[in-house]
């Protein structure tokens, strides 16, 4: 169950491109494959200068529903937003993400309560009957969550509709 408030709207998000690597297989409750994925993105894109914007976002994106994919074949791609245009080698990848309305989920919360948090945004969908669109679905991180005093992931989920 989730201890911190959260807020839940919708709003239109821009443009964006992420630099990142995919992950195809079980990713649920496995924090050491996210570290992975996002230090791989960030060991290219640092000496790059890619991160120095304040404006750089650490994104994951969900390719498929978790709820009808098999786990070993669930994607999903974790990365940084980068400018469009850069030019990205070997296994990382560059993905548009595109502007658009999209139901915005803001929360704090534990590493163990992602799945509350999504569960949350399900459920106001259903109960607000609101259409989903077929594809985005991302996490968008706010922190740094080792600097925070209590560990905490602050964390905007957003789903296109």
């Amino acid at each position: 169950m989730i201890t911190t408030t959260s807020m839940i709207r919708m709003g239109t998000l821009p443009q964006r491109f992420l630099a990142c690597v995919q992950n195809v297989g079980p990713y649920k409750g496995d924090s050491a494959l996210f570290e992975r994925l996002f230090t791989k993105v960030k060991d290219w894109a640092g000496p790059k200068g890619l991160l120095e914007s304040s404006t750089t976002e650490a994104i994951s994106i969900y390719h498929s529903d978790s709820d009808s994919v098999p786990e070993e074949e669930q994607t999903i791609s974790v990365g940084f937003t980068v400018p469009e245009g850069t030019k990205v080698t070997g296994d990382i990848k560059l993905l548009e993400i595109p502007k658009g309305n999209y139901l915005v989920g803001s929360f704090e919360i534990l590493p163990t309560e992602y799945g509350d948090a999504w569960n949350k945004m399900m459920d106001f969908i259903e109960k607000e009957k609101i259409k989903p669109l077929n594809g985005m679905m991302y996490e968008s991180y706010r922190n740094d969550p080792r600097t925070h005093p209590e560990g905490k992931h602050i964390v905007d989920i957003c789903i296109a509709v």
